[in-house]
Protein backbone atom coordinates (compact mmCIF):
# COMPACT_ATOMS: atom_id res chain seq x y z
CA UNK A 1 0.00 0.00 0.00
CA UNK A 2 1.14 3.51 -0.80
CA UNK A 3 0.34 6.81 0.93
CA UNK A 4 1.18 10.34 -0.18
CA UNK A 5 1.28 13.28 2.26
CA UNK A 6 0.76 16.87 1.10
CA UNK A 7 2.58 19.16 3.51
CA UNK A 8 4.77 16.33 4.81
CA UNK A 9 7.21 18.77 6.42
CA UNK A 10 4.64 19.90 8.97
CA UNK A 11 5.25 18.79 12.53
CA UNK A 12 1.97 16.85 12.74
CA UNK A 13 1.81 15.40 9.23
CA UNK A 14 5.43 14.22 9.48
CA UNK A 15 4.61 12.19 12.59
CA UNK A 16 1.71 10.49 10.83
CA UNK A 17 3.93 9.77 7.81
CA UNK A 18 6.34 8.02 10.18
CA UNK A 19 3.46 5.92 11.51
CA UNK A 20 2.63 4.75 7.98
CA UNK A 21 6.30 4.02 7.25
CA UNK A 22 6.54 1.95 10.44
CA UNK A 23 3.32 0.16 9.48
CA UNK A 24 4.88 -1.02 6.22
CA UNK A 25 3.39 1.47 3.76
CA UNK A 26 5.40 2.99 0.92
CA UNK A 27 5.33 6.70 1.72
CA UNK A 28 5.83 9.75 -0.44
CA UNK A 29 5.17 13.39 0.31
CA UNK A 30 5.65 16.96 -0.79
CA UNK A 31 6.35 20.30 0.78
CA UNK A 32 7.13 23.82 -0.39
CA UNK A 33 10.61 23.87 1.16
CA UNK A 34 13.25 21.40 2.29
CA UNK A 35 13.75 21.17 6.07
CA UNK A 36 15.32 19.04 8.81
CA UNK A 37 12.02 17.18 8.97
CA UNK A 38 11.87 16.36 5.24
CA UNK A 39 15.54 15.31 5.29
CA UNK A 40 14.86 12.99 8.23
CA UNK A 41 11.83 11.43 6.50
CA UNK A 42 13.92 10.83 3.39
CA UNK A 43 16.50 8.98 5.50
CA UNK A 44 13.69 6.86 6.95
CA UNK A 45 12.60 5.76 3.48
CA UNK A 46 10.02 8.28 2.32
CA UNK A 47 10.15 9.70 -1.20
CA UNK A 48 10.19 13.48 -0.82
CA UNK A 49 9.19 16.09 -3.42
CA UNK A 50 10.25 19.68 -2.80
CA UNK A 51 7.75 21.78 -4.69
CA UNK A 52 4.08 20.92 -4.96
CA UNK A 53 2.63 20.04 -8.33
CA UNK A 54 0.12 17.66 -9.92
CA UNK A 55 2.96 15.56 -11.36
CA UNK A 56 3.78 14.38 -7.83
CA UNK A 57 0.65 12.20 -8.18
CA UNK A 58 1.75 9.90 -11.03
CA UNK A 59 -0.68 8.90 -13.81
CA UNK A 60 -0.11 5.21 -13.06
CA UNK A 61 0.92 3.34 -9.95
CA UNK A 62 -0.06 6.24 -7.76
CA UNK A 63 -0.92 6.23 -4.06
CA UNK A 64 -3.84 4.39 -2.51
CA UNK A 65 -4.32 7.23 -0.03
CA UNK A 66 -3.55 10.96 0.01
CA UNK A 67 -3.36 12.74 3.37
CA UNK A 68 -3.19 16.54 3.49
CA UNK A 69 -2.72 19.14 6.21
CA UNK A 70 -5.33 21.69 7.28
CA UNK A 71 -3.26 24.40 5.56
CA UNK A 72 -3.89 22.85 2.12
CA UNK A 73 -6.62 24.57 0.09
CA UNK A 74 -9.15 22.74 -2.05
CA UNK A 75 -7.52 24.02 -5.27
CA UNK A 76 -4.08 22.61 -4.40
CA UNK A 77 -2.80 20.88 -7.58
CA UNK A 78 -1.92 17.59 -5.87
CA UNK A 79 -5.25 17.40 -4.04
CA UNK A 80 -7.14 18.24 -7.23
CA UNK A 81 -5.19 15.56 -9.12
CA UNK A 82 -5.82 12.94 -6.42
CA UNK A 83 -9.56 13.58 -6.43
CA UNK A 84 -9.64 13.55 -10.24
CA UNK A 85 -8.05 10.10 -10.15
CA UNK A 86 -10.53 8.86 -7.54
CA UNK A 87 -7.86 8.34 -4.87
CA UNK A 88 -9.08 8.33 -1.28
CA UNK A 89 -8.21 11.62 0.43
CA UNK A 90 -8.19 12.42 4.14
CA UNK A 91 -7.36 15.47 6.19
CA UNK A 92 -4.48 14.82 8.58
CA UNK A 93 -6.89 15.07 11.49
CA UNK A 94 -9.28 12.56 9.88
CA UNK A 95 -6.46 10.07 9.40
CA UNK A 96 -5.33 10.54 13.00
CA UNK A 97 -8.94 10.26 14.09
CA UNK A 98 -9.06 6.75 12.66
CA UNK A 99 -6.07 5.86 14.84
CA UNK A 100 -7.79 7.20 17.96
CA UNK A 101 -10.55 4.64 17.40
CA UNK A 102 -8.04 1.83 16.92
CA UNK A 103 -6.05 2.56 20.11
CA UNK A 104 -6.80 3.35 23.74
CA UNK A 105 -6.08 7.04 23.21
CA UNK A 106 -4.89 9.59 25.77
CA UNK A 107 -5.21 13.01 24.08
CA UNK A 108 -3.93 16.32 25.41
CA UNK A 109 -5.98 19.36 24.44
CA UNK A 110 -5.75 23.00 25.46
CA UNK A 111 -4.54 26.37 24.23
CA UNK A 112 -1.13 26.10 25.93
CA UNK A 113 1.06 23.35 27.38
CA UNK A 114 -0.01 20.54 25.05
CA UNK A 115 3.45 19.51 23.87
CA UNK A 116 5.04 19.42 27.32
CA UNK A 117 2.12 17.53 28.86
CA UNK A 118 1.99 15.07 25.96
CA UNK A 119 5.75 14.50 26.23
CA UNK A 120 5.56 13.84 29.96
CA UNK A 121 2.66 11.40 29.62
CA UNK A 122 4.36 9.53 26.79
CA UNK A 123 7.71 9.27 28.56
CA UNK A 124 6.09 8.15 31.82
CA UNK A 125 4.22 5.38 29.99
CA UNK A 126 7.47 4.26 28.36
CA UNK A 127 9.20 4.23 31.76
CA UNK A 128 6.26 2.26 33.19
CA UNK A 129 6.67 -0.40 30.50
CA UNK A 130 3.34 0.36 28.80
CA UNK A 131 5.06 0.81 25.40
CA UNK A 132 2.83 3.57 23.91
CA UNK A 133 2.61 4.94 20.40
CA UNK A 134 3.23 8.71 20.56
CA UNK A 135 2.31 11.52 18.15
CA UNK A 136 3.47 14.91 19.39
CA UNK A 137 3.82 18.43 17.98
CA UNK A 138 7.53 18.78 18.74
CA UNK A 139 10.72 16.72 18.59
CA UNK A 140 11.94 14.85 21.67
CA UNK A 141 15.53 13.70 22.12
CA UNK A 142 14.12 10.74 24.10
CA UNK A 143 12.40 9.62 20.87
CA UNK A 144 15.58 9.95 18.82
CA UNK A 145 14.99 13.68 18.15
CA UNK A 146 11.75 12.99 16.34
CA UNK A 147 8.04 13.55 16.99
CA UNK A 148 6.81 9.96 16.75
CA UNK A 149 7.19 6.62 18.44
CA UNK A 150 5.58 3.35 17.40
CA UNK A 151 4.74 1.22 20.41
CA UNK A 152 3.45 -2.32 20.56
CA UNK A 153 0.72 -1.79 23.14
CA UNK A 154 -2.85 -0.57 22.80
CA UNK A 155 -1.97 2.93 24.07
CA UNK A 156 -1.74 6.04 21.88
CA UNK A 157 -0.60 9.36 23.39
CA UNK A 158 -1.63 12.23 21.17
CA UNK A 159 -1.38 16.02 21.09
CA UNK A 160 -4.88 17.17 20.14
CA UNK A 161 -4.68 20.48 18.29
CA UNK A 162 -7.74 22.72 18.13
CA UNK A 163 -6.59 24.64 15.03
CA UNK A 164 -9.04 24.17 12.12
CA UNK A 165 -11.16 22.17 14.58
CA UNK A 166 -8.83 19.21 14.06
CA UNK A 167 -9.60 17.67 17.45
CA UNK A 168 -13.26 17.24 16.54
CA UNK A 169 -12.08 14.16 14.61
CA UNK A 170 -10.48 12.53 17.67
CA UNK A 171 -12.18 10.01 20.00
CA UNK A 172 -9.98 9.56 23.09
CA UNK A 173 -10.71 7.45 26.14
CA UNK A 174 -8.88 10.01 28.31
CA UNK A 175 -8.40 13.67 27.49
CA UNK A 176 -6.31 16.16 29.44
CA UNK A 177 -7.63 19.73 29.25
CA UNK A 178 -4.78 22.09 30.19
CA UNK A 179 -6.43 25.49 29.70
CA UNK A 180 -8.57 27.45 27.24
CA UNK A 181 -7.58 30.86 25.88
CA UNK A 182 -8.39 33.28 23.06
CA UNK A 183 -6.34 31.45 20.44
CA UNK A 184 -6.84 30.63 16.74
CA UNK A 185 -9.41 33.40 16.47
CA UNK A 186 -9.15 33.30 12.68
CA UNK A 187 -11.00 29.98 13.06
CA UNK A 188 -13.20 30.58 16.13
CA UNK A 189 -13.71 34.40 15.89
CA UNK A 190 -14.02 35.01 19.64
CA UNK A 191 -13.81 33.33 23.05
CA UNK A 192 -17.39 32.07 22.78
CA UNK A 193 -16.43 30.30 19.56
CA UNK A 194 -13.37 28.77 21.22
CA UNK A 195 -15.46 27.51 24.15
CA UNK A 196 -18.01 26.01 21.76
CA UNK A 197 -15.19 24.26 19.89
CA UNK A 198 -13.88 22.67 23.08
CA UNK A 199 -17.38 21.64 24.22
CA UNK A 200 -17.91 19.78 20.94
CA UNK A 201 -14.54 18.02 21.25
CA UNK A 202 -15.20 16.92 24.83
CA UNK A 203 -18.34 15.10 23.68
CA UNK A 204 -15.97 12.65 21.94
CA UNK A 205 -14.22 11.68 25.21
CA UNK A 206 -15.54 8.39 26.56
CA UNK A 207 -13.94 7.72 29.98
CA UNK A 208 -12.08 10.58 31.72
CA UNK A 209 -11.47 14.31 31.34
CA UNK A 210 -8.43 15.43 33.37
CA UNK A 211 -9.19 19.13 33.80
CA UNK A 212 -7.39 22.19 35.19
CA UNK A 213 -9.45 23.38 38.16
CA UNK A 214 -7.72 26.78 38.19
CA UNK A 215 -8.61 27.76 34.63
CA UNK A 216 -11.90 29.63 34.51
CA UNK A 217 -12.60 28.79 30.86
CA UNK A 218 -12.06 25.08 31.48
CA UNK A 219 -14.63 25.31 34.27
CA UNK A 220 -17.01 27.10 31.90
CA UNK A 221 -16.98 24.30 29.33
CA UNK A 222 -17.39 21.59 31.97
CA UNK A 223 -20.21 23.15 33.99
CA UNK A 224 -22.74 21.82 34.53
CA UNK A 225 -21.08 18.37 34.49
CA UNK A 226 -21.87 15.54 36.89
CA UNK A 227 -18.87 13.47 38.00
CA UNK A 228 -21.14 10.44 38.21
CA UNK A 229 -21.60 10.38 34.44
CA UNK A 230 -19.14 9.35 31.73
CA UNK A 231 -16.75 10.80 31.02
CA UNK A 232 -15.79 11.37 34.63
CA UNK A 233 -13.99 14.65 35.39
CA UNK A 234 -10.73 14.43 37.34
CA UNK A 235 -9.78 17.92 38.51
CA UNK A 236 -6.17 18.98 39.13
CA UNK A 237 -4.35 22.12 40.24
CA UNK A 238 -0.76 23.28 40.56
CA UNK A 239 1.66 20.45 41.26
CA UNK A 240 4.56 20.28 43.68
CA UNK A 241 6.90 18.08 41.66
CA UNK A 242 10.67 18.02 41.43
CA UNK A 243 11.09 19.18 37.85
CA UNK A 244 14.15 19.78 35.72
CA UNK A 245 12.18 22.38 33.73
CA UNK A 246 11.28 25.72 35.40
CA UNK A 247 8.01 27.59 35.69
CA UNK A 248 4.68 27.46 37.50
CA UNK A 249 2.99 26.55 34.22
CA UNK A 250 5.11 23.40 34.05
CA UNK A 251 3.98 22.40 37.54
CA UNK A 252 0.45 22.43 36.11
CA UNK A 253 1.59 20.43 33.06
CA UNK A 254 3.32 17.86 35.25
CA UNK A 255 0.34 17.49 37.58
CA UNK A 256 -1.94 16.98 34.55
CA UNK A 257 0.40 14.27 33.28
CA UNK A 258 0.49 12.57 36.69
CA UNK A 259 -3.29 12.57 37.07
CA UNK A 260 -3.66 11.06 33.59
CA UNK A 261 -1.12 8.25 34.02
CA UNK A 262 -2.45 7.46 37.49
CA UNK A 263 -5.70 6.43 35.81
CA UNK A 264 -3.70 3.73 33.99
CA UNK A 265 -2.22 2.34 37.20
CA UNK A 266 1.20 3.99 36.95
CA UNK A 267 3.07 4.41 40.26
CA UNK A 268 4.17 7.84 41.48
CA UNK A 269 7.82 6.75 41.73
CA UNK A 270 7.84 6.13 37.97
CA UNK A 271 6.38 9.55 37.16
CA UNK A 272 8.84 11.23 39.54
CA UNK A 273 11.82 9.72 37.70
CA UNK A 274 10.60 11.23 34.43
CA UNK A 275 9.87 14.61 36.02
CA UNK A 276 13.40 14.83 37.39
CA UNK A 277 15.06 13.79 34.13
CA UNK A 278 12.97 15.63 31.51
CA UNK A 279 14.80 18.73 30.28
CA UNK A 280 12.32 19.91 27.69
CA UNK A 281 11.58 19.52 24.00
CA UNK A 282 12.64 21.14 20.75
CA UNK A 283 11.73 24.85 20.86
CA UNK A 284 9.91 24.49 24.20
CA UNK A 285 12.06 26.64 26.49
CA UNK A 286 14.97 24.76 24.91
CA UNK A 287 18.37 25.67 26.29
CA UNK A 288 20.71 25.68 23.32
CA UNK A 289 23.86 23.72 23.96
CA UNK A 290 27.18 25.46 23.71
CA UNK A 291 28.61 25.12 20.24
CA UNK A 292 31.70 26.46 18.54
CA UNK A 293 30.42 30.04 18.68
CA UNK A 294 29.63 29.94 22.39
CA UNK A 295 33.14 29.72 23.82
CA UNK A 296 33.59 33.48 24.28
CA UNK A 297 30.05 34.04 25.49
CA UNK A 298 28.95 34.37 29.09
CA UNK A 299 25.25 34.32 28.21
CA UNK A 300 22.64 31.56 28.27
CA UNK A 301 20.53 31.19 25.12
CA UNK A 302 17.07 29.65 24.86
CA UNK A 303 14.75 28.99 21.93
CA UNK A 304 11.04 28.96 22.68
CA UNK A 305 7.89 28.45 20.59
CA UNK A 306 5.85 31.08 22.47
CA UNK A 307 3.63 33.03 20.07
CA UNK A 308 0.66 33.95 22.29
CA UNK A 309 0.75 36.60 25.07
CA UNK A 310 -0.08 34.01 27.74
CA UNK A 311 2.84 31.83 26.61
CA UNK A 312 5.24 34.78 26.49
CA UNK A 313 4.37 35.73 30.07
CA UNK A 314 4.74 32.15 31.31
CA UNK A 315 8.14 31.63 29.68
CA UNK A 316 9.57 34.96 30.86
CA UNK A 317 8.29 34.31 34.40
CA UNK A 318 9.86 30.84 34.40
CA UNK A 319 13.22 32.20 33.27
CA UNK A 320 13.02 34.97 35.87
CA UNK A 321 12.48 32.33 38.55
CA UNK A 322 15.37 30.20 37.27
CA UNK A 323 17.80 33.11 36.80
CA UNK A 324 16.68 35.78 39.30
CA UNK A 325 19.97 37.72 39.25
CA UNK A 326 20.62 37.69 35.50
CA UNK A 327 19.53 40.25 32.92
CA UNK A 328 16.69 38.93 30.79
CA UNK A 329 16.64 39.68 27.04
CA UNK A 330 13.69 38.61 24.86
CA UNK A 331 13.77 38.57 21.06
CA UNK A 332 10.23 37.98 19.80
CA UNK A 333 8.88 37.24 16.33
CA UNK A 334 5.07 37.67 16.10
CA UNK A 335 3.43 34.76 14.31
CA UNK A 336 0.43 35.14 12.02
CA UNK A 337 -1.21 38.45 11.17
CA UNK A 338 -4.67 37.71 12.53
CA UNK A 339 -3.28 36.78 15.96
CA UNK A 340 -1.28 40.02 16.16
CA UNK A 341 -4.31 42.06 15.11
CA UNK A 342 -6.78 40.49 17.55
CA UNK A 343 -4.45 40.18 20.57
CA UNK A 344 -2.49 43.39 20.02
CA UNK A 345 -3.41 44.92 23.38
CA UNK A 346 -2.43 41.72 25.22
CA UNK A 347 0.92 41.66 23.41
CA UNK A 348 1.74 45.17 24.64
CA UNK A 349 1.81 43.96 28.27
CA UNK A 350 3.37 40.52 27.71
CA UNK A 351 7.04 41.50 28.03
CA UNK A 352 7.13 43.09 31.49
CA UNK A 353 9.42 40.36 32.84
CA UNK A 354 12.09 41.09 30.24
CA UNK A 355 14.75 43.71 30.99
CA UNK A 356 15.24 44.21 27.28
CA UNK A 357 12.87 43.35 24.42
CA UNK A 358 13.58 43.19 20.70
CA UNK A 359 10.68 42.73 18.27
CA UNK A 360 11.45 41.04 14.96
CA UNK A 361 9.29 41.37 11.80
CA UNK A 362 6.02 39.43 11.73
CA UNK A 363 6.03 35.89 10.34
CA UNK A 364 3.09 35.64 7.96
CA UNK A 365 1.59 32.18 7.55
CA UNK A 366 0.87 31.08 3.99
CA UNK A 367 -2.85 30.79 3.41
CA UNK A 368 -3.67 32.79 6.56
CA UNK A 369 -2.25 36.15 5.50
CA UNK A 370 -4.09 39.41 6.03
CA UNK A 371 -3.12 43.00 6.72
CA UNK A 372 -2.98 45.05 9.89
CA UNK A 373 -0.63 45.67 12.79
CA UNK A 374 3.14 45.39 12.38
CA UNK A 375 6.04 44.62 14.68
CA UNK A 376 7.05 48.27 14.53
CA UNK A 377 3.51 49.19 15.68
CA UNK A 378 3.93 46.83 18.63
CA UNK A 379 7.20 48.49 19.70
CA UNK A 380 5.52 51.91 19.61
CA UNK A 381 2.51 50.65 21.57
CA UNK A 382 4.65 49.03 24.30
CA UNK A 383 6.29 52.44 24.72
CA UNK A 384 8.88 51.47 27.33
CA UNK A 385 12.64 51.95 27.57
CA UNK A 386 14.79 49.06 26.31
CA UNK A 387 12.18 47.93 23.76
CA UNK A 388 13.54 47.92 20.20
CA UNK A 389 12.51 47.02 16.67
CA UNK A 390 14.97 45.00 14.57
CA UNK A 391 14.24 44.90 10.86
CA UNK A 392 16.51 41.89 10.20
CA UNK A 393 18.63 39.30 11.98
CA UNK A 394 21.84 41.33 11.60
CA UNK A 395 20.13 44.12 13.50
CA UNK A 396 19.12 41.63 16.22
CA UNK A 397 22.75 40.56 16.63
CA UNK A 398 23.83 44.18 16.85
CA UNK A 399 21.25 44.90 19.55
CA UNK A 400 22.11 41.85 21.69
CA UNK A 401 25.89 42.19 21.33
CA UNK A 402 26.25 44.22 24.57
CA UNK A 403 24.45 41.43 26.44
CA UNK A 404 26.39 38.48 25.04
CA UNK A 405 29.28 38.45 27.48
CA UNK A 406 27.53 39.75 30.57
CA UNK A 407 25.85 36.59 31.83
CA UNK A 408 22.48 37.57 30.36
CA UNK A 409 19.67 35.13 29.61
CA UNK A 410 18.63 35.61 25.98
CA UNK A 411 15.43 33.91 24.82
CA UNK A 412 14.41 33.84 21.16
CA UNK A 413 10.62 33.39 20.91
CA UNK A 414 9.25 32.33 17.56
CA UNK A 415 6.85 29.89 15.93
CA UNK A 416 8.24 31.09 12.60
CA UNK A 417 11.62 31.15 10.91
CA UNK A 418 13.65 33.06 13.52
CA UNK A 419 14.61 29.81 15.27
CA UNK A 420 16.40 28.55 12.15
CA UNK A 421 18.46 31.73 11.93
CA UNK A 422 19.40 31.44 15.61
CA UNK A 423 20.59 27.83 15.23
CA UNK A 424 22.52 28.59 12.06
CA UNK A 425 24.35 31.47 13.74
CA UNK A 426 25.01 30.08 17.20
CA UNK A 427 25.31 26.31 16.78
Amino acid sequence: MKAHFIGIGGIGVSALAQYYLADGWRVSGSDAVRSEITDDLKKRGARIFIGQRAANIPPAGGPDLVVYSAAIKSDHPELVEAKKKGIKTLLYSQAVGELTKKYYTIAVAGSHGKSTTTALIGLILIKAGLDPTIIIGTKLKELGSTNFRLGKSRYLVLEADEYARSFHNYFPKISVLTNIDREHLDVYKNLSGVLAGFRKYLKNVSEYIVANSEDRNVKKVLNPKSDTLNPKVVWYGEGKHQLAIPGTHNQFNAEAAWQAVKLLGVKKIVADKVFRSYHGAWRRMEKLKKGSKFHVLGCVIYSDYAHHPTEIKATLQALREKYPKRKSVCVFQPHQQDRLNRLFKEFTTAFKNADKTIIYPLYKVKGRDSSGKTSADLVKAINRPAVFYADNFKEVLKLIRPDMGSGSVIVFMSAGDLDGKVRKHFL
